[in-house]
Order: structure tokens, then sequence, then C-alpha cells
């Protein structure tokens, strides 16, 4: 009997819920619907997950962990490269995109669900820490660390949603040109 990798399958599980939700929302990643999708019977996906909050809370955490090893590959390359950190957690293409469309349907999970607000600050504290180290690389301690972090966490997240609605406005190109304005007003040249 061949073995099976029970990680693995979460794993996939969770990806195919991420793939539903971006494809169709948040109603439409049921346990029986990612049960389909993923060839698997019900009985298999209850078995790694109890419920849909559990199987949504698994998903939503590969979700950011793909995006922090996106920017990670990002600052391994180069760890002063703030514009291309920011890049790679925008909806600069078609990941990206596919990424985001699933976060909105996460927020407004988490705009009434305390557990997943609880998840997404964890997961925002992340990404603000990982801002942050490429921030003191490229530009040296500041006072103003924290604020500055959330500001460019900020800009992508709002340049991301209107690249939801508004790709034609929002190349990959125009991403990178605002996200690297943003930067150059906010942190001025790199110091580093």
């Amino acid at each position: 009997m061949p073995t099976v990798d029970h990680d693995e399958r979460r794993r996939r599980i969770a990806e195919v819920c991420v793939a539903v939700i971006a494809g169709e929302g948040l109603e439409a990643a049921t346990i029986r619907r990612i049960a389909a999708e993923v060839g698997y019977s019900t009985t298999i996906v209850t078995h790694y997950f109890a419920d849909k909050q559990e199987l949504l809370l698994w998903a939503y955490r590969v979700l950011a962990e793909e995006a922090g090893a996106r920017f990670e590959e990002v600052v391994a390359r180069d760890p002063a490269d703030l514009v291309g950190a920011l890049l790679s957690m925008a909806a600069a293409d078609e990941l990206g995109l596919r990424r985001w469309r699933a976060y909105v349907a996460f927020w407004d999970r988490a705009a009434r669900d305390a557990v997943f607000a609880a998840e997404q600050r964890l997961r925002i504290d992340a990404a603000l820490a990982r801002i942050a180290e490429v921030v003191l690389v490229r530009n040296g301690a500041r006072a103003d660390l924290e604020r500055v972090s959330r500001l460019l966490n900020a800009v992508v997240q709002g340049i991301s949603v209107q690249a939801l609605v508004d790709p034609e406005s929002w190349s990959r190109d125009q991403i990178e040109s605002a996200l690297a304005h943003q930067v150059a007003t906010v942190l001025g040249p790199a110091t580093s």
C-alpha cells in the first residue's frame, strides 16, 4: 500500500480552496465543492479539516505563506530591493491577481469573524515586519519604521484592489512605477 503524504494532501486541498475562492468567491468554497475539485471524497477532506472554517483558515495561511515566499525570493536576490519586494506583494501579474481576489474575499470574512480578523492581523504583522527589514537594509534605522512600513503596505493594498477592478489601468509596469514613486517619496534615495 502506498504511503500518503498527509501534509502534501492538506496543502493541495488548501490550494484548490484558494483557487475556487479566487475564481468564484468564498461561498463557492464548500467542503463538497473542494472535494470534487481536488478529486477526493468529502470524507477525505473532512479527515483533514473538521469544518469549512478550519479549511478556510488553512487556505488563508497557505495563501499568506506563498506570498511570503515570493517576497523572500526577491529579497534573497537583493536585500535592498524594496520596490521589487513590494511588487511581489501586489496584483501585478496573474498569480498576484489570483491571490488578491482571494485576499479580498478573506478580508470580507475577517470583517465579520473574529477568528479570521485575528489571523489577518498576524499575517499583516508578518508582512509589515518583512517590509521593515527591507527598509532597514535600504535606508538604515529610522524612528518612523513602523509608520513607513504601514504606509507602503497600504499602497500595495490600494493599488492591488484597484488592479482587480480595473486591470487595464494597472499594468505591471504601471504598478512598479507607482511603487517606485511612493518609495522615493517616502524614503528618498537608498542609503545602503
